[in-house]
């Protein structure tokens, strides 16, 4: 009786775990795309507002072609969905980790600047914005902050 129950749970395992391998990989459709068609859909994806998807786009973008033209604007868009996505952190580490990479690229002034609009406006509670707070009343470190 023992070696049937034992047979019988070494059958149940086996079919249990080869039906796991039924389902299979799901399948990236993004995985033989150009660079060019990266960009535009994640562009795409960023204007209709989808931030997530549009930053995991530009992700892919810039992991697959490091060193192109895209590769670099991919960057930039990416610290800009952070900060359209209300990402603060994540929007400041990506805008200092493009102006280290690229001191002199022609758009670094843009990363500056939304630097400056995440930092000033990093202050900007749900409180003031209902009590419509006059923003010469709020702590000027925010502000200090936007111009370092």
């Amino acid at each position: 009786m023992h070696i049937k129950s034992v047979k019988l749970f070494s059958l149940i395992l086996t079919l249990s775990l080869a039906g796991c391998g039924l389902f299979g990989d799901k399948i990236e459709e993004s995985k033989n795309w150009p660079a060019e068609k990266l960009y535009a859909e994640a562009k795409q994806e960023l204007a209709a507002g989808g931030y997530e998807r549009s930053i995991q786009l530009f992700e892919k973008l810039e992991s697959r072609f490091p060193f192109g033209t895209f590769a670099q604007q991919a960057q930039l868009e990416i610290a800009y969905a952070y900060y359209k996505q209300g990402e603060t952190a994540q929007a400041l580490a990506a805008i200092d980790r493009f102006i280290k990479l690229h001191p002199n690229h022609a758009n670094v002034d843009y990363m500056y600047y939304l630097r400056g609009l995440v930092n000033f406006n990093d202050d900007m509670g749900f409180l003031s914005f209902i009590a419509n707070q006059d923003i010469t009343e709020r702590d000027p470190k925010a502000t200090r902050d936007s111009f370092d």
